[in-house]
């Protein structure tokens, strides 16, 4: 199961998401949910499924898969998934919204890509109130320009203007961490 979910983790990297879709199909409808551990992998496999999903721009039936995911994840106990977490290997994918590592489940990645199929489907306020459930310390660069854009559309303008001064707090950061910000030079 683990060499599948890897082949689909490439797939969608590559763009490919019929395939992945394909792939998404067997592995959700393979993987049972007996004990903790498989529970876990039908979690990560249902995001993976989901982000194929989402790639086809299948917002609705993507919606669907990561909730399924939330559901099996609120239904795993707490001290089994730190023990299954740590035995997942690490594929060396990227986190973005639109594909999932097989890192640790992140459940606010998974809300964020919830929102996100909610927006493509224009049902704003409902993407609203997913991404009001990801705490602020935890939000990403994209995650905040999302909300931010939300509550723009909610004509919220006071939220939103709070949400692109945290992207601009956090773009700074970042920029200042990787050295990017280069000391003016004078010219001889």
């Amino acid at each position: 199961m683990e060499a599948a979910r890897e082949s689909m983790a490439a797939l969608l990297d590559a763009g490919l998401f019929a395939s992945a879709q394909t792939l998404g199909c067997f592995l959700v409808s393979s993987a049972g949910a007996s004990n903790d551990a498989s529970m876990s992998m039908k979690a990560e496999s249902l995001v993976l499924h989901g982000d194929a999903l989402y790639g086809e721009k299948e917002f609705r039936r993507a919606l669907n898969a990561y909730k399924q995911a939330m559901q099996y994840s609120r239904s795993i106990p707490r001290q089994a998934t730190s023990n299954i977490r740590s035995s997942v290997s690490a594929t060396g994918r990227s986190p973005s919204p639109n594909s999932s590592n097989l890192l640790p489940f992140n459940e606010n990645e998974v809300k964020f890509k919830i929102a996100l199929c909610h927006s493509a489907l224009c049902e704003h306020r409902e993407a609203l109130q997913e991404m009001e459930g990801i705490p602020s310390k935890v939000r990403t660069l994209k995650m905040n320009l999302m909300l931010g854009k939300l509550y723009r559309i909610s004509r919220n303008s006071h939220s939103a203007v709070v949400c692109y001064k945290e992207c601009l707090r956090y773009s700074i950061s970042n920029n200042f961490l990787s050295g990017r910000l280069s000391s003016p030079t004078t010219s001889t």
